[in-house]
């Protein structure tokens, strides 16, 4: 009688065991759309952060060294690079994260889609402004886009979420 209820629990785990191992899988299945979207959403968040500290610093530089600094983006190779342009200096190209990617840059005559084009920022503080918007390359539905919007008096980025 011992090993009959002994051969019966035993059957009994096992089918315990394989519901519990089916349904793991199956929440897995569910959330694994919904934590590759939010580390998209985080990736692209953490490079337009990047982004505006690297307009801030040009910025900053073009103040304290009373010069004249350029932000540029080559939005074909999808990155971005500071410039001195009296003293024919430029930083090293720093690559935006291949998941994130340039949609377009706005000045007030035109809008840029292609091609390398540059900002710039006056020893005043001031700048020819504009807005850089992003978007991750995985988002189709273009839910989450961020602008960085350059004040032209002030040449101050400001980071913002834009709704669809």
């Amino acid at each position: 009688m011992n090993s009959s209820l002994k051969g019966e629990a035993n059957g009994f785990t096992l089918l315990e065991l394989v519901l519990v191992l089916l349904l793991m899988s199956l929440i897995a299945g569910l959330t694994l759309p919904f934590v590759a979207s939010t580390l998209d959403r985080i990736t692209l968040q953490s490079e337009v952060r990047q982004i505006a500290s690297a307009l801030q610093f040009a910025r900053s530089e073009a103040i304290s060294k009373k010069t004249l600094y350029t932000f540029n983006i080559d939005i074909d190779e999808n990155q971005y690079w500071l410039g001195i342009p009296k003293q024919e200096k430029i930083t090293q190209p720093k690559p935006i994260d291949e998941t994130v990617q340039i949609l377009d840059y706005q000045r007030t005559d035109e809008t840029l889609t292609e091609g390398a084009f540059m900002i710039l920022f006056y020893p005043r503080g001031n700048s020819s402004g504009g807005t850089l918007r992003f978007i991750s390359i995985n988002d189709k539905d273009e839910e989450n886009i961020y602008a960085v919007n350059i004040d032209p008096i002030t040449g101050k980025p400001k980071i913002e979420k834009l709704e669809k």
